[in-house]
């Protein structure tokens, strides 16, 4: 592929942004700016450091040369630090998405550092001064919320599993799981015979583990199976009362009970879960949905190789094509996608619910116009849940907020359709409403009416990609 450069250093030794740079050749030891960034980059020593200057982020030293070599840039040198010539290369920032979703698919973890005051304000300072710069956020498999970086189709689960204290009924695992790009959330335990299949359910993109776990064949093994990458944390992030207190913070409630008993072992989980989120997102809160049960009292557990050889999402190749997902997906959103593919994966255990669910599904197979009709509402809903997330992070642009303002329309219009329904005998094959159908209508109305008021007003109708346009 063509070969990303940089631009032209001028003479200004001081400062490698935009022109700032050593020329190549030129014998110096640590400049100001090549001391700012051996300061950060040690303070990240396990991620790739994407340092911003002007227009682009780059790399320098062993992080060049890794980086070189697996986006396929042209490696160059840019001045000597201790004698030695500085390896160097960069990505456009108009394209750095592209290039970040090729490095954290290989298994790199990414440390994006910006430049935090126009360097102008710099200059203020002196001809010498070093605009200020910062990382805000670490970039790994289970941290992404970018929409070009995901499969708006699937899931992206950033799981923490904990080792309970052994008992006399064997080992047990609790897994804390969230999907930071929407909030979902999943608490459970199961036993050590039933890991397997849990992970190969969950389908995680990055596992937390304890460092002491880190070396454990069993469960190394079935992390890898399920395609996620491992990420080794120290043993005192598993903290159970670190984890209610987190946990409570971010719902907003004194107390955890309306959402189900959750284990001591569960809560040490959540609290790893919480902490990594908190270091990766450098202080940024998620969006965290109230948490849903899972192991083997809340669904169907299924064992890794009856999964493979059900091929429920993925065909024995590994993907979506071939499986029974591919087959019966009609969904006409992401949002519909992922909740399908999620309940095929987690069949219930539950009667009533199962039944609950059979009822609405009948109603809407006998109901054609219904069915047609939210079927056309729900094409105009763009995906409120990461639209949501994004603006949680900062990271949320004029077009998540018009989401969510169409989406809200579309909630209302849907919700319309099925309280027309509700009171019609045409619509309705069955005895009564379905219970299940008539929950789905509070769900979609339950939102303050005057949000969608004021996001239309304040809005045009086709806002621009970035904020400063």
């Amino acid at each position: 592929m063509a070969a990303e450069r940089s631009p032209d250093p001028t003479a200004d030794t001081s400062d490698p942004q935009a022109g700032g740079a050593p020329l190549p050749g030129v014998a110096v030891e640590a400049t100001p700016s090549m001391a700012q960034y051996l300061e950060i980059k040690a303070a990240n020593p396990d991620s790739l450091l994407w340092y911003r200057m002007g227009d682009f982020y780059e790399l320098f030293f062993e992080d060049a040369v890794k980086a070189s070599q697996a986006l396929g840039i042209v490696l160059t040198k840019r001045g000597k630090h201790q004698g030695q010539d500085i390896a160097m290369c960069g990505v456009p920032v108009h394209r750095a998405d592209d290039y970040l979703q090729r490095l954290i698919k290989q298994g790199f973890r990414v440390a994006v550092c910006e430049q935090l005051e126009d360097p102008a304000e710099a200059r203020k300072r002196g001809s010498k001064a070093v605009v200020k710069r910062d990382v805000v956020r670490l970039v790994t498999p289970g941290t992404i919320t970018e929409e070009a970086l995901l499969d708006a189709k699937a899931r992206n689960y950033l799981t923490s599993l904990f080792r309970a204290p052994g008992t006399d009924a064997g080992v047990r695992y609790a897994l804390a799981s969230l999907d930071i790009s929407t909030g979902e959330t999943e608490i459970g335990d199961v036993p050590g015979d039933d890991l397997p299949g849990e992970l190969v359910r969950l389908s995680p993109s990055e596992v937390i583990v304890p460092d002491a776990l880190a070396g454990d064949e069993f469960v190394t093994r079935w992390i890898k199976v399920a395609g996620a990458a491992m990420t080794p944390v120290p043993s005192a992030s598993f903290d159970s009362a670190s984890g209610e207190r987190g946990l409570k913070a971010q719902l907003g409630v004194s107390e955890l009970s309306g959402f189900g008993s959750f284990s001591r072992a569960e809560m040490a989980a959540t609290g790893a879960l919480l902490r990594y989120i908190d270091l990766t997102q450098i202080g940024k809160k998620p969006v965290i949905r109230p948490p849903r049960r899972s192991g083997g009292g809340a669904v169907l557990m299924i064992d890794a190789a009856s999964r493979a050889s059900l091929e429920l999402t993925r065909s024995s190749s590994g993907e979506k094509d071939g499986s029974l997902l591919a087959a019966i997906d009609r969904t006409v959103t992401g949002a519909g996608a992922r909740e399908l593919s999620a309940r095929l994966s987690s069949p219930l255990r539950d009667v009533g619910e199962i039944n609950r669910r059979l009822d609405a599904v009948e109603n809407l197979v006998a109901g054609d116009r219904l069915r047609r009709d939210l079927r056309d509402a729900l094409r105009s809903a763009p995906d409120i849940a990461r639209a949501v997330s994004r603006l949680a992070f900062g990271r949320g642009g004029p077009r998540d907020l018009a989401g969510i303002r169409d989406g809200l329309a579309a909630a209302l219009n849907a919700a319309r359709m099925l309280a027309v329904s509700s009171k019609s005998r045409d619509a309705t094959s069955i005895a009564g409403f379905p219970a299940e159908l008539a929950r789905i209508k509070s769900a979609l109305t339950a939102v303050d009416a005057k949000l969608a008021g004021m996001l239309a007003a304040a809005l045009v109708d086709e806002p621009p990609h970035l904020k400063r346009d």
